[in-house]
Formats: structure tokens, C-alpha cells, sequence
């Protein structure tokens, strides 16, 4: 963490149960989150979710995909990239090895949504699952190919399903 950084993202960074994180943006309108769960503080560029990432709080992760009751809006917070490498927070997660965190980003998309997540570069040019490779975070690999497989397989029969009608 660094200067400028807003109280959600100390929050995401050291709420190890997500009780503190729950009571704040219970006290927010849901209209909200999105625009506060956006911001970029610090000279990292970095919003809460990375931080949750970062710090693997996946307690404050469930906490925050929770109560953000919108998939698009969930979709739209997984997508945002931070200043230092172009990382998402599902690429963060796979920095710091973080498979509850990448668990519950897979769970709080759809398959379509997913598939996206998990191709988006940073600025290397690397995916999350390049990105835990690079690094030897094998367990990380393992499960990221894994939802890529598993997404690509539901799109690829709802396309099917769609086509023919049934």
C-alpha cells in the first residue's frame, strides 16, 4: 500500500475476515460500488480488488462479489488494469498465487465473462495463466487452464444449444 490509497483499499489490503469491508459498503448504496470499487489510488493505480488479490483476502473478496449483486458490474471491476503492468486483478492473482481469489473471480462470471479474464494481457503481452507459468506457480496453472477449459467447453455448447434450437 501507498499514499493515497482510500479507505477500501486499506480495507481490501488488511480485512483478513471481510466483516469490516461488509459493514462499509453495507453503509454505501449499491448504486455505488461500481465508482468506488473502481478507483485507481496510489501511484500503483491499483483498486481494492487488486489489493484483495494481492494480499489473497479472499474473505473480503466473497465480501465484496457478494454484495455486488450485478454480474456485469462484477465483470466490469475484473477488467480494470492497474498503472504498473497493465494487470488485472485475476492477473494479480495469479502473480501472487492467490487460487481463492482466482476461485472466486470464476465463480462471480459467466463462462463468456471468464474466457475474456483469462485473455486479457498485461503489459507483457502475458495472460494470468502466463503469467503463474513465468513464475512456477504450478497450482495456479493447474486451475487457471482448468476454467479456461471448463469456460470455453459451456460457451461452446450454449453456442450449440442456441444454433439448433433445443
Amino acid at each position: 500500500l501507498s499514499y493515497g490509497d482510500t479507505l477500501l483499499h486499506l480495507i481490501a489490503a488488511c480485512d483478513k475476515t471481510g466483516e469490516t469491508m461488509k459493514t462499509v459498503l453495507e453503509l454505501i448504496r449499491e448504486d455505488q460500488y461500481y465508482h468506488l470499487l473502481s478507483v485507481q489510488a496510489s501511484i500503483y493505480r491499483k483498486t481494492p480488488l487488486h489489493w484483495v488479490c494481492h494480499y489473497n483476502n479472499y474473505a473480503v473478496f466473497e465480501v465484496i462479489m457478494g454484495l455486488v449483486t450485478s454480474e456485469q458490474t462484477r465483470y466490469k471491476l475484473l477488467q480494470i488494469p492497474d498503472s504498473v503492468g497493465g494487470y488485472t486483478p485475476l492477473n494479480e492473482a495469479a502473480w501472487y498465487n492467490a487460487t481463492q481469489s482466482i476461485r472466486i473471480i470464476a465463480d462471480s462470471v459467466s463462462s463468456h465473462h471468464l474466457i475474456h479474464l483469462l485473455t486479457i494481457t498485461n503489459m507483457w503481452g502475458r495472460t494470468p495463466v502466463q503469467t503463474a507459468a513465468r513464475l512456477g506457480n504450478q497450482e495456479t496453472v493447474k486451475l487457471l487452464q482448468g476454467y479456461h477449459t471448463t469456460a470455453n467447453l459451456i460457451v461452446r455448447a450454449l453456442q450449440l444449444t442456441d444454433y439448433t434450437g433445443k
